[in-house]
């Protein structure tokens, strides 16, 4: 009887110290879990508006911008379209997030896109074509779940013929900036993707 007592103390023992050893994992892993940063998706995709074809041969295309008072002439402009999206469960009144622009790369001019009249964008400090920013800082309202935002930056490098450089996301707010797949990527996974039926044949591009 003795005997049995002992075995069953050292079974329970066991069982407790392996009970609060599983109880102790699952509360780091869902202290972990919750004390993770919120995930926002961010995409960039350049593309510029002049080009040189025929090398220095050929006279270079200048558009011309006004803003009412001074006409600026651009030949070696950019065109960014950045999007973000909010990829996390948790939902912001406002956020606010700044883009920095690589050197000698600056923004003259700011488009916002948003899902509807309830979904401002709000520019801290204005770009204009006078007072160019290298870096630009914004706030969203709201930021929900699952909601994104797209802008198009109006940008000019040093150099004409010069890529736009990376642009960084940054913010005052505990997140995650995560790269989206390029909208080009994407359609070619589309396309890889598709199946053609002709007839009984079946044509696929995986």
């Amino acid at each position: 009887m003795a005997s049995l007592s002992w075995y069953t103390l050292l079974f329970a023992t066991l069982i407790f110290l392996g009970g609060s050893a599983i109880g102790a994992l699952a509360y780091a892993f869902i202290t972990a879990y919750r004390q993770r940063k919120p995930r926002v998706g961010c995409r960039v995709e350049r593309a510029p508006l002049f080009e040189s074809l025929g090398g220095t041969a050929l006279p270079r295309a200048q558009l011309e911008l006004s803003d009412g008072e001074q006409t600026y002439s651009y030949d070696h402009l950019q065109l960014a379209q950045v999007q973000v999206q909010n990829q996390s469960k948790q939902d912001f009144d406002h956020f606010e997030f700044g883009l920095t622009l690589s050197a000698q790369d600056v923004v003259i001019q700011l488009e916002v896109q948003t899902a509807d009249r309830h979904h401002r964008v709000t520019q801290l400090e204005p770009s204009t074509f006078s007072q160019p920013q290298a870096q630009v800082d914004l706030s969203l309202q709201p930021f929900n779940r699952d909601d994104t935002y797209t802008l198009r930056l109006l940008s000019i490098t040093a150099q004409p013929n010069q890529r736009l450089g990376e642009i960084t996301f940054s913010s005052p707010v505990a997140v995650r900036f995560v790269d989206m797949p390029l909208l080009e990527e994407t359609l070619k996974d589309s396309v890889k993707s598709t199946t053609i039926s002709l007839g009984p044949f079946s044509f696929s591009f995986d």
